[in-house]
């Protein structure tokens, strides 16, 4: 305490010296745009208030009264909802020319995506990350590190155990995969080879990410009849490993099983309650769509595709294919008429079976297989609508779509329809949820899972990244019969601060970033109902030399919007004292707020500023703070 006390009056009179308040005059702000007349939703979780919004550099610089202020670019929002941009913790997204335009995202409002869901995502996320960099983006894209990449590429696709020193192998570069800016651990154990993995393995090597405080997010191991046995998997594997357990696109398929899902919502609020931060997302679909080759058994497919036909074909093990594989269509869905191909003119397995001559399930299954070299994508009409309400109401399961950027018209309607059948068919229409409480579970509930610190709130000094809708007519368009037909609602949509969707058309501003996790970005529960006070003081001293002296006293009152208090920063761009505060985010040991600084020079910039005392890239003991000030090189190193 003393030590603060004796940097706040130094700092005071660095102040006094070098910034006095009647050496400039305050000018009157130029923004580059103005979103005003609009009811703004901050992504907290607070009812939406009428304000206006200001953008300028790319950040959000101003929420209130805006009449008076001047702008490049006005946007008359009356009638409309203005939000935090969407963003989608499980996307496929197709990265070169569809993601330039990125349309099937911005008419649903998304302004960042994951990549590399169901432990897909490269592990050498250094060069993913360079290669996004390089190619033109209508939206942002945060890669995962994925669980299913680092098995196959230590392991092949046999069922075999790993040595020691190939979970060693695997652990390292989940690990690496974190340190070059990861936003999280994507797993799939419902996909071979990675379902070839044990319990005690997954935990192994998983557990390489636990310095970065990140999640597990996983596509289970059994969505059907062991739906619950699967759940605690994955609870247990994110204890285990100190990662979040993240149940991702949450479902229960058959009809068997329906009403499951309570059971599973009581067990993470049970991991919660013990002390594990647990959730899930969810798509507003009773429909899954995958490979076809996920109803084979794992045993049939272990060593690849080619073993997997090699099998069809073996007279002693096809009558024992076909048994398994029709026993799981029917717990997966009840009937083949549920199962449909959109890429074979939307054939039902049944048509298919009729078609063969009225063969078994698993007999057309094997064919359709056999004829595509086993690649075919299948649409499952899985579940209940009451289970699915049940994931859509709970306060800690995020919106996702498990679709993606894409131009493909023969495809799920997720890719073109989730967040707008999300806010018309299920907040508009039936009322399950709150607009507030929908648009958190899409912007702020995202945005702290994965560790994101400047994204999914509105408020002074995030990022621009804002959806305006129209609550009247937001709705989703695209059928399983006709998917690629654009969502309707969504007025504009600005990434980075720049127009990115006007009247239903991308403009091309190619706005979108390739996001990297930091180390001081941690998974993290939101904050909202809690009253937080935080404080530091002192100077950051980065490994390169240079620095900056820091003081900050800050709190946030349950129910308040923003943080209330000081931040000062003297440092090469000289004295940076706040002006007007954002959010205040904090978790054990770790806080976060942005805000609009101002200069010596009256000029007023945009700042964020991280203190973690957990940074995996501290000496024991040792705090670690970031300042980031708009125009001027990032600010990163010890507290002392």
């Amino acid at each position: 305490m003393r030590t603060m006390k004796v940097m706040a009056a130094a700092l005071a009179a660095t102040l006094v010296l070098s910034s006095p308040a009647a050496a400039y005059a305050s000018p009157k702000p130029e923004l580059d745009v103005i979103i005003h007349g609009g009811k703004v939703f901050d992504g907290s979780g607070a009812p939406g208030r009428f304000a206006d919004v200001g953008i300028k550099d790319g950040r959000i610089h101003r929420v209130g009264d805006l009449r008076r202020a001047g702008a490049r670019s006005r946007y008359d929002a009356a009638g409309q909802y203005v939000t935090p941009g969407f963003i989608d913790v499980h996307a496929h997204t197709e990265t070169g020319p569809p993601l330039a335009g990125a349309k099937s995202a911005l008419t649903q409002g998304v302004t960042t995506e994951t990549l590399g869901p169901d432990g897909s995502g490269p592990f050498e996320i250094d060069k993913e990350l360079r290669r996004l960099d390089k190619d033109e983006k209508g939206i942002n894209v945060a890669p995962y590190v994925g669980f299913n990449s680092v098995w196959e590429a230590t392991m092949g696709e046999l069922d075999t155990r790993p040595t020691a020193a190939q979970s060693a192998q695997m652990r390292a570069r989940i690990e690496n995969g974190m340190r070059q800016g990861a936003w999280g651990v994507s797993g799939g154990l419902g996909y071979t080879p990675a379902s070839y993995a044990r319990t005690n393995e997954v935990i192994d090597v998983v557990r390489g990410a636990r310095p970065w405080r990140a999640f597990f997010t996983d596509h289970m191991r059994d969505e059907t009849n062991l739906v619950v046995e699967s759940t605690k998997e994955d609870i247990a594997i994110g204890e285990a490993a100190g990662l979040m357990p993240e149940i991702t696109h949450m479902k229960v398929a058959g009809p068997r099983n329906w009403g499951k899902s309570a059971t599973m919502l009581r067990l993470l609020g049970e991991a919660r309650a013990s002390g594990t931060h647990a959730g899930g997302d969810v798509y507003p679909y009773t429909a899954a769509a995958t490979g076809l080759a996920f109803y084979v058994p794992a045993w049939a497919q272990d060593g690849g595709t080619a073993a997997m036909l090699a099998r069809f074909a073996d007279p002693a093990l096809r009558p024992r294919i076909d048994a398994e594989v029709t026993a799981f269509v029917i717990d997966d869905v009840g009937t083949p008429d549920k199962v449909s191909t959109p890429e074979l003119g939307n054939k039902t397995i049944a048509q298919f079976m009729a078609e063969y001559g009225n063969v078994t399930i698993g007999e057309a299954v094997m064919r359709i297989l056999a004829a595509h070299n086993g690649n075919v994508l299948a649409v499952m009409h899985i579940g209940s609508e009451d289970d699915l309400a049940r994931f859509i109401t709970d306060p800690f399961v995020a919106f996702s779509s498990d679709g993606g950027v894409t131009e493909s018209a023969q495809t799920h309607p997720r890719h073109y329809g989730s967040y707008p059948r999300v806010l018309g068919r299920y907040v508009r229409e039936r009322g399950l949820l709150t607009w507030e409480e929908a648009i958190r579970k899409m912007t702020g509930l995202p945005a702290t899972m994965v560790g994101m610190v400047d994204r999914g709130y509105l408020a002074e000094g995030m990022a621009a990244d804002v959806t305006v809708f129209d609550p009247k007519t937001i709705a989703d368009r695209a059928t399983f019969d006709n998917p690629k037909q654009y969502s309707a609602g969504v007025r504009w949509v600005f990434v980075n601060g720049k127009l990115a969707l006007a009247n239903g058309e991308p403009t091309r501003a190619s706005a979108g970033q390739a996001l990297r996790r930091a180390a001081s970005m941690p998974t993290r529960p939101q904050n909202a109902g809690k009253d937080l006070a935080v404080g530091a003081a002192g100077v950051v001293r980065p490994a390169d030399g240079g620095g900056a002296i820091l003081l900050a006293a800050l709190s946030q009152r349950a129910g308040d919007r923003v943080a209330s208090g000081t931040v000062v920063v003297v440092g090469p761009m000289g004295v940076l004292r706040s002006e007007r505060l954002g959010r205040l985010q904090t978790t054990g040991g770790w806080f976060s707020v942005s805000g609009i600084g101002r200069l010596a020079d009256g000029s007023e910039r945009a700042f964020t500023l991280t203190v973690d005392e957990r940074d995996p890239l501290a000496r024991p003991g040792q705090r670690r703070a970031t300042v980031q000030v708009d125009g001027t090189r990032l600010i990163y190193g010890g507290l002392v």
